[in-house]
């Protein structure tokens, strides 16, 4: 994607990335996480993404930073969905948000950015009970990505 991303450090033996978010608000850090919820047939990751919180030492992803850097935050996301899926060949991605809204916000960045993830990437959506490809403008529960 060609959006402006903040660079990201990869922890590869806990399948995390971790960068920092940086506005009003001050330096927040982020955390992208990879946990593998079926391992047969298929190797799928959620993916976890959240601000880092000390007292849990976990990411939190009910916390809304709002620095005014969302866009740049998301693309950031995405550069992670980039790395972990070239270091983990035929793995998919589970995405869903922990509410409705960030689902929403996935499914705008997807959408936004179609042309070039639907190029990288095949995508489908759970919708109406079932999982189909993705198409802009359905709302959709949960996606989930492979590289073709």
């Amino acid at each position: 994607m060609k959006e402006v991303k903040y660079s990201f450090t990869r922890l590869p033996e806990a399948y995390y990335y971790e960068f920092f978010s940086e506005g009003p608000r001050g330096r927040v850090k982020k955390i992208v996480g990879y946990k593998l919820i079926e391992e047969r047939p298929n190797r799928i990751y959620n993916l976890g993404f959240g601000d880092w919180d000390d007292q849990t030492e976990d990411l939190n992803d009910t916390i809304a930073t709002n620095n005014h850097d969302r866009q740049k935050v998301l693309a950031t996301v995405a550069d992670t969905v980039l790395d972990f899926t070239k270091n983990q060949p035929g793995a998919s991605v589970f995405a869903q948000g922990s509410t409705l809204a960030r689902t929403r916000l996935y499914q705008m960045g997807i959408a936004a950015f179609w042309e070039e993830i639907g190029s990288l990437f095949v995508v489908v959506g759970y919708y109406d009970g079932k999982w189909q490809p993705f198409e802009k403008g359905k709302n959709y529960e949960a996606f989930l990505i492979k590289r073709k």
